[in-house]
């Protein structure tokens, strides 16, 4: 009798491991993916940052050189 009561609890036991294994692939899976989209989240954030600000920059540049070609310009003008 015992010894067909651990035949039945065996493979209940065997099948309950498999299930919380599958079931812990799965959740590193999910959680994979959350770490991906995170990851695309921030790196799309600092790539749209970057973009911006080296335009932003590049505009201030022209301007300051547009203004030092300008300014020579505007001294001679007064000094003739």
């Amino acid at each position: 009798m015992k010894n067909k009561e651990e035949s039945n609890i065996l493979p209940e036991f065997i099948i309950d491991e498999e299930e919380r294994k599958q079931l812990k692939a799965k959740n590193s899976k999910q959680e994979l993916k959350l770490i991906l989209i995170t990851f695309t989240i921030i790196l799309t954030s600092f790539l749209t940052f970057c973009y911006f600000f080296f335009n932003y920059i590049e505009e201030k540049a022209a301007e300051y050189k547009l203004q030092r070609e300008v300014e020579p310009k505007k001294i001679d003008q007064l000094n003739d």
